[in-house]
């Protein structure tokens, strides 16, 4: 079995971490609640003041986690929190127990950290052009929210905080259905998102950067990795962080991971430099395992362009969206054309 190359917090660095009774995030009902709930369920108390799990945390994480995973319990998405599976510095991974609910053994619940304590570097670089959406996915509308995101008022903050994990969420719905290896999209509420664990009961899948494959196999997965680029280019994404550290590797297949910062190939001025930079990253994984297409040297830059057009989008766009009015007939009838919407 591969090494894996896991960062796990410290009951030290979870200090750091205020009470989240002090501030709590706004609560949601998870979307998608299971839809089969039996009477002896209902009749259960599933509170989260009695979920006690059993990964052994420190009392500020076990705060945060009752917090962010509690309603999940209550609403019998998980029966139990077994381990942390992969740190980072804006999201943590714990190993779920499912439920009969759900159908699933185990489930992955990514938990992020706190806004005020999250790496918030470059985000702007990928909402640019993206909407804003509350905690159910849908677009806020309204001026007083609106405000209070431009204006980055401590409220404004937390609804960007938000938007950031409804674009994950949304996004994986998306790509699921569209057929690309990613995890199933199970719920979101609060401060995480349930989603499909890869792995068995005792080691969930590695990375793949922690992997060494052998030249067939790398050459088939190769493929598989740019055959999924392509279903996110025809869904409008570009994972906007694609690398071997975003890839999961179990049993012979790959599953991408890791989509807050998706973006959509025309709404974004950036798009094609994080496209190809996304493209760089994966060919280099590839040629250090030996893939070498008819013996010659990866070229992902050139890989990138050609994908990149075959699709319709333009290397130089001559204007970017957010020039166009959308009040103006002409503008608003432009953008649909380049965009496909007509």
């Amino acid at each position: 079995m591969p090494k894996l190359n896991l960062k796990f917090f410290s009951a030290d660095n979870f200090e750091e971490y205020a009470d989240p009774r002090q501030h709590r995030h706004e609560q949601h009902t998870p979307q998608h609640a299971p839809a089969r709930v039996s009477d002896e369920i209902v009749a259960q108390d599933d509170s989260r003041k009695n979920f006690d799990f059993t990964y052994h945390a420190s009392r500020h994480e076990r705060w945060w986690l009752l917090d962010s995973l509690g309603g999940f319990y209550e609403y019998q998405w998980i029966n139990d929190i077994l381990r942390m599976i992969r740190g980072g510095k804006e999201a943590s991974v714990y190993q779920c127990q499912g439920t009969a609910s759900t159908g699933a053994d185990f489930i992955a619940a990514k938990v992020y950290r706190p806004r005020q304590l999250r790496n918030l570097r470059n985000d702007s670089l990928y909402r640019e052009g993206r909407d804003n959406l509350d905690a159910e996915g849908h677009l806020i509308g309204d001026d007083r929210r609106q405000r209070a995101i431009r204006e980055r008022t401590s409220y404004g903050q937390e609804l960007l905080h938000t938007s950031w994990l409804a674009h994950e969420f949304t996004t994986l719905q998306v790509l699921h259905a569209a057929g690309a290896d990613v995890p199933v999209p199970y719920a979101t509420a609060n401060n995480a998102i349930l989603m499909g664990y890869i792995g068995d009961e005792q080691v969930a899948a590695p990375t793949l950067n922690s992997v060494n494959l052998d030249p067939a196999e790398a050459r088939t997965l190769f493929k598989r990795v740019l055959h999924n680029v392509e279903i996110m280019l025809r869904s409008n994404r570009i994972h906007g962080d694609l690398s071997a550290y975003n890839i999961l590797y179990w049993d012979g297949k790959i599953t991408l991971i890791d989509f807050p910062q998706a973006i959509a190939p025309q709404e974004n001025r950036n798009a094609y430099r994080i496209f190809e930079r996304d493209l760089v990253r994966v060919c280099e994984y590839f040629a250090s395992q030996g893939v070498r297409p008819h013996g010659v040297q990866l070229n992902p830059r050139k890989l990138a362009a050609d994908l990149w057009t075959s699709y319709g989008h333009h290397l130089a766009p001559d204007i970017h969206p957010g020039l166009l009015d959308a009040e103006d007939d002409g503008d608003r009838k432009y953008w649909q054309q380049i965009s496909g919407k007509i």
